[in-house]
């Protein structure tokens, strides 16, 4: 479903008066809160989880000799620790302040071994490489934004429902409607754990007792 639809279903599940909303810009009262509360129900079930298979994404970067500093995706939020490549050769990932104590200077080392975030989002390596060469990355994505009509959420279409359903707690609280506030409740709580079900890592079960 489309941001706009999401807003549109989110109506039709409240029992609102009218019709639309039309599109999610230019909007006032009570069609500018469901709005607003579909945005929010987004922000807060990605928050929710810091690492959900749909914010999930590979990336690199084209690395240039005698350059230590590079910029990231736009939408880059963390990495995967021990997914960082260049060819063969894995780096490992370090925290600032550990990284700018061991190579406040630019190592000496033979291929390059590590990398860290500088506080400003700029990745910094251990050393410059002494030819091109390309960094491979897997890292997860930082929380998306529904803006435009035709914005489609990250997770699976299935679950989709969910943010309507997280939404119209937020409408039943406003409008003193408790049965809509039970309503997306429990709706909402059996959407999450099938979405935490197929979203998250793999649990591993103990087995079976002698």
């Amino acid at each position: 479903m489309t941001f706009l639809e999401l807003c549109q279903r989110l109506r039709q599940e409240v029992g609102a008066a009218g019709t639309g909303p039309a599109a999610v810009t230019g909007q006032h009262g009570e069609m500018q809160r469901l709005i607003g509360w579909v945005q929010q129900a987004w922000r807060e079930i990605q928050a929710e989880q810091q690492e959900w298979r749909f914010a999930w994404a590979e990336g690199e970067v084209e690395l240039s000799a005698g350059f230590r500093d590079y910029s990231l995706p736009a939408d880059f939020d963390r990495w995967v620790e021990d997914s960082l490549y260049i060819g063969d050769d894995r780096l490992r990932v370090l925290n600032y302040d550990d990284f700018r104590h061991r190579y406040r200077e630019p190592a000496d080392e033979q291929p390059i071994s590590a990398a860290t975030i500088l506080p400003d989002m700029t990745m910094r390596l251990s050393r410059a490489p002494t030819t091109d060469a390309t960094l491979t990355f897997e890292y997860y994505r930082t929380p998306q934004e529904l803006t435009n009509a035709s914005d489609v959420p990250r997770m699976p279409a299935r679950y989709h429902l969910l943010i309507v359903y997280r939404a119209m707690i937020q409408y039943g609280l406003y409008e003193n409607a408790p049965e809509v506030v039970q309503q997306g409740n429990s709706n909402a709580s059996r959407m999450m754990r099938d979405l935490m079900q197929s979203e998250l890592g793999e649990i591993e079960l103990p087995g079976a007792l002698a």
